[in-house]
């Protein structure tokens, strides 16, 4: 966002995220979370410049935006910024310089395990659809439901092993669980 006249400082953002956790319960946080929170937090933000008002986390009785210095034009220039952001939905995170050099930077890492998640949330879903039409069949005789399995079971060691091979650590593996779940 990069305010040229810091009417919304990082203090304040601070100050969102402080009363976000105030507000949640801890196992509320997690990685899985990240995006809905920032968007939490984007909402937070904009409903504080529309109504000028944000609380101080150390002092609740204290209103932070009432000397931020926003005038007319720039109040409804911060609310149709953060309303933009909004509707990007999870592109937003893109914005962040680092991440976005990140996915320019090295691609290929990223597109690879993209192209196996959805190949195996794709077996996944024929798998579960298969098993609906014959609900009651608990033998092992679906022959394409077995190549499925088997598929699925390849592509997590083919994966896990990538990832080991990148990092050199066994706790690859647990990130390779977090992803495919």
């Amino acid at each position: 966002m990069k305010p040229k006249n810091k009417e919304i400082t990082s203090y304040v953002l601070k100050n969102i995220i402080l009363w976000q956790a105030e507000n949640t319960p801890q196992t509320e946080f997690h990685e899985r979370n990240l995006l809905h929170w920032l968007h939490d937090g984007l909402r937070e933000l904009r409903t504080a410049i529309e109504i000028k008002q944000l609380r101080y986390y150390m002092i609740p009785d204290r209103n932070l935006m009432a000397a931020c210095g926003l005038g007319d034009v720039l109040q409804h220039k911060w609310v149709a910024d953060i309303t933009e952001m909004l509707a990007e939905g999870p592109r937003v995170i893109l914005r962040l310089p680092k991440i976005r050099q990140a996915i320019v930077a090295s691609p290929e890492p990223m597109l690879w395990i993209s192209k196996k998640k959805m190949e195996m949330e794709m077996l996944y879903l024929v798998a579960m659809n298969r098993k609906k039409q014959k609900p009651n069949a608990f033998d092992d005789s679906d022959c394409i439901l077995n190549a499925i399995m088997i598929r699925m079971i390849e592509l997590f060691f083919e994966v896990g092993l990538q990832m080991i091979q990148e990092s050199g650590s066994m706790m690859s593996l647990f990130t390779l669980v977090k992803v495919f779940k």
